[in-house]
């Protein structure tokens, strides 16, 4: 018989996540499952953050984080591909040991092209087709030629991408003024933005 597709809602690193499709047997995949994915350039490796009723609920009230690939809302959901293997995982693991590493050396690289920019993280793509570099700065910055020297260095696709302070906090968390681990890498996994409003309230609250 056929089966209606799942929605799977799959998390990354940080707070990347986007919504696929699963054609297979809705019991075979779980909540905090490691799967692999298709994404517009190859595959990657997530977790299952949502199923069902809920993975398509937590999208459409337009939260923050959701179908962050380049295609456009209305396209058809990429796949979830399978669930993932011991050997898929240990590459994932790889991976994530070898940023730091080329973190460092993509700030060598932004020193040598005298760029007013922060370099936050690095994120293989699971299957290394990609490189995502991100970062934070005051102004508009010209990464054109840098890109291109990556790009060479690292013999693959590289995507630049700017992004605030709470994300960069939410990517490499770290410890409040509360003594505790930052909210936005912990529980708190949509940043809603915060108003003017809310702000002027925050000031008016005694400190207890």
């Amino acid at each position: 018989r056929n089966l209606m597709p799942l929605a799977v809602e799959v998390r990354f690193k940080g707070t990347r996540k986007d919504l696929f499709a699963w054609e297979g047997d809705p019991a075979a995949l779980k909540v905090n499952d490691r799967v692999i994915v298709d994404v517009e350039r190859g595959r990657d490796l997530g977790r299952i953050s949502a199923l069902g009723e809920l993975a398509e609920k937590k999208c459409s009230t337009g939260c923050s984080g959701c179908a962050v690939g380049d295609a456009p809302a209305d396209a058809p959901r990429r796949a979830v591909v399978r669930s993932a293997g011991p050997d898929d995982l240990r590459t994932a693991d790889e991976l994530r040991r070898s940023e730091e590493d080329v973190r460092r050396k993509v700030i060598a690289r932004v020193r040598q092209h005298s760029l007013t920019m922060k370099v936050s993280d690095a994120e293989w793509q699971w299957d290394r087709n990609k490189l995502s570099i991100y970062f934070t700065a005051e102004k508009r910055v010209d990464f054109r030629s840098l890109v291109r020297d990556l790009a060479a260095q690292f013999r693959t696709r590289i995507e630049l991408r700017q992004i605030g302070v709470r994300d960069e906090a939410a990517r490499l968390s770290g410890v409040g003024r509360c003594g505790r681990e930052y909210c936005c890498s912990t529980w708190l996994t949509e940043l809603s933005p915060v108003n003017l409003g809310l702000l002027g309230l925050f000031r008016m609250l005694p400190v207890v």
